[in-house]
């Protein structure tokens, strides 16, 4: 053996190993992406549970701005967090496999995914509109409130013009109701500031879900296509199959055929001997 032998040999098995390690990496990361998404969605869904007790809190005794901060922030965060998935979810369809077995199981892999996140999708986006009703039911009443208190510091000017004194009482009352209106007022607009925050979220929500449904067609169109290919291997195996027995029971009856006509032949051949040799 050459030296030229040994360099091929050796060169032929590092490409070997190289493409065996990229398969291995390939497995890898597909694996890590497909635990990296699943965890996403758990807290997800973790979330929605919380925003969905803080909305309930909305309107009520407990509504603080606390309870508001909170609700705030998990909403954004989780928002984040769908944002990581969607584009997670995007480089999982990149990655795809020779090995058709291995590629159908991906495919369903990430069909399954897929639909769970859509799923924590119609949730979160359900959740949000309820937080946005909330909001929306807190504003009118306070611009309610603001109104009516601003009617009463209007009865109570007019009415300081009319005596032409004013005691201290009265004024203490109105810079009461000011304070009171300026705090709605400052209430209303964080509020309405919140519904503009949510508008937005369920718009951007909208695009993931026109994102998703594509990603979700593909992956089925991808399904399908495997299956049709596995059921057209079935079908040739199965043509095939019924060729090879066709042509087999073609070759046993020209094998037989051609058993008779040697036979024929042989009968023949002893039958003329026989002539022959009664003749002489």
């Amino acid at each position: 053996m050459s030296f030229n032998d040994l360099e091929q040999g050796l060169n032929t098995n590092d490409s070997s190993t190289i493409s065996a390690r990229t398969v291995s990496d390939d497995d890898k990361q597909f694996k890590q992406l497909t635990q990296r998404i699943a965890q996403q969605i758990f807290h997800i869904n973790g979330n929605i549970s919380s925003i969905e007790r803080l909305v309930n809190l909305l309107g009520g005794s407990r509504d603080t701005s606390e309870i508001r901060g909170n609700l705030h922030d998990v909403t954004n965060a989780t928002r984040e967090l769908i944002k990581d998935s969607t584009q997670d979810l995007k480089s999982l369809s990149l990655h795809q496999s020779l090995d058709s077995k291995k590629s159908r199981q991906r495919r369903l892999e990430q069909q399954k995914l897929s639909k769970d996140f859509q799923n924590v999708l119609n949730s979160f986006q359900k959740v949000q509109r309820e937080s946005a009703a909330k909001q929306r039911e807190y504003v009118d009443k306070a611009k309610a409130t603001t109104v009516m208190l601003q009617s009463q510091v209007i009865e109570e000017e007019q009415e300081n013009q009319r005596v032409s004194v004013v005691d201290s009482q009265r004024q203490v009352q109105l810079e009461t109701l000011d304070s009171e209106i300026e705090y709605n007022e400052l209430l209303i607009s964080e509020r309405e500031g919140e519904i503009q925050n949510i508008e937005q979220g369920i718009s951007e929500l909208n695009e993931i879900f026109r994102d998703m449904g594509m990603l979700v067609n593909e992956q089925e169109s991808g399904i399908q296509s495997i299956y049709g290919n596995v059921l057209n291997i079935a079908q040739n195996t199965r043509h095939a199959a019924d060729e090879l027995v066709i042509a087999n029971r073609h070759q046993r009856s020209a094998r037989r055929n051609m058993c008779c006509f040697l036979l024929i032949i042989t009968i023949v051949a002893c039958f003329l001997a026989l002539i022959i040799v009664i003749a002489k």
